[in-house]
């Protein structure tokens, strides 16, 4: 059995059904990601399961034990805000140990708790300080430290990188990733930004209107999307996706996808797509490329500087090997891809 299981889950606020019947398991020590549009419902679903929001329908287990209607205090978990919800009249000291001294754990244990949390943290030299002397990301680690000392069996955060500009968001990237393999806790971490999602979870869990679309590692939710959603919503730029009747051999499929990567930019009289250089986007690291070819503009990205111009003539080229085939629906169809040209 799962450490973990969610089952049939549902939220109901009045008629509309905003969690529609979810089921997941989660292993013991697995990093879990949840991911989706603005409205999705992953954050309502980390509330449920932090007991925040009541369960309408459905179970929640963990550890073999049904916490479905227990109280938030009483699940054993822990959950880290995007806000830091941190008291601004309290030390970081007094901060971290709020949960441990509210049940009567005995000074001596909450001291060394704190202690191994803020040495793990870099927060040691900042415990007598209170949050407004701290950085964004300072007050990120004190919200992730008061969530260590209670040492709780399931590690929740929403969206907590969120409110921190690009370079910090990537080096608490990196420590809670570090944190994670050091403590081995299991964890749930609700974010839209891909990156925090490719790069820390062990399993990405794909929502969109209250549903779960595909569940995952990072590279197989890449590499094989359940469907057009997944494929474009994973991966930046997003997946190109064409007509397929710009493809002779297109068989059952509605359209075609193909990742920006896997194009390449060749001669105008060469290549099985062709178009006009709409834009240029210099990124130093890579070049993107916005070719229109009629009726679709497309996005190459290449890995070096290019002598293209805006207006240029160019063709493109792929592999059919690296193409994604989808239904009318929007769902893959798998299996080897023959598709070998393109519509004149």
């Amino acid at each position: 059995m799962a450490f973990l299981e969610l089952k049939g889950v549902e939220k109901f606020y009045g008629k509309l059904r905003a969690i529609k019947g979810i089921d997941l398991a989660i292993e013991k020590g697995e990093f879990i990601v949840f991911v989706g549009p603005s409205g999705c419902g992953k954050s309502t679903l980390l509330r449920m399961i932090a007991g925040l929001e009541t369960i309408n329908g459905g179970k929640l287990m963990l550890d073999s034990k049904d916490i479905t209607d227990a109280p938030s205090s009483q699940r054993d978990l822990a959950m880290v805000f995007q806000s830091y919800a941190l008291y601004p009249h309290m030390t970081v000291e007094e901060n971290m140990s709020f949960a441990l001294r509210l049940a009567k754990v005995a000074p001596e244990v909450i001291k060394e708790k704190v202690s191994k949390a803020a040495e793990k943290l870099n927060l040691t030299s900042y415990l007598q300080r209170t949050p407004k002397a701290l950085s964004g990301g300072q007050r990120q680690r004190v919200a992730i430290g008061r969530a260590i000392v209670r040492q709780p069996k399931v590690f929740l955060f929403d969206e907590p990188l969120s409110n921190l500009d690009a370079a910090l968001r990537g080096q608490t990237r990196v420590e809670i990733a570090k944190l994670h393999r050091e403590l081995g806790a299991t964890t749930i971490y609700v974010t839209h930004d891909q990156v925090e999602a490719m790069t820390l979870a062990d399993r990405v869990v794909v929502l969109r209107d209250g549903m779960i679309e595909q569940v995952g590692t990072p590279l197989e939710l890449y590499d094989s999307p359940a469907n057009r959603f997944v494929a474009q919503f994973i991966g930046m730029p997003q997946m190109n996706v064409l007509p397929a009747s710009m493809f002779p051999k297109a068989g059952q499929a509605h359209e075609i996808g193909v990742r920006p990567e896997h194009l390449s930019i060749v001669a105008a009289n060469e290549g099985q797509l062709h178009g006009t250089v709409e834009l240029i986007e210099a990124l130093g690291n890579e070049t993107l490329i916005h070719v229109n070819l009629g009726t679709t503009l497309i996005i190459v990205r290449l890995y070096e500087r290019t002598l293209l111009q805006l207006g240029e003539q160019v063709g493109v080229q792929f592999d059919p090997m690296h193409l994604h085939r989808f239904d009318k629906e929007g769902k893959a169809i798998f299996g080897l891809n023959k598709l070998s040209g393109v519509a004149a």
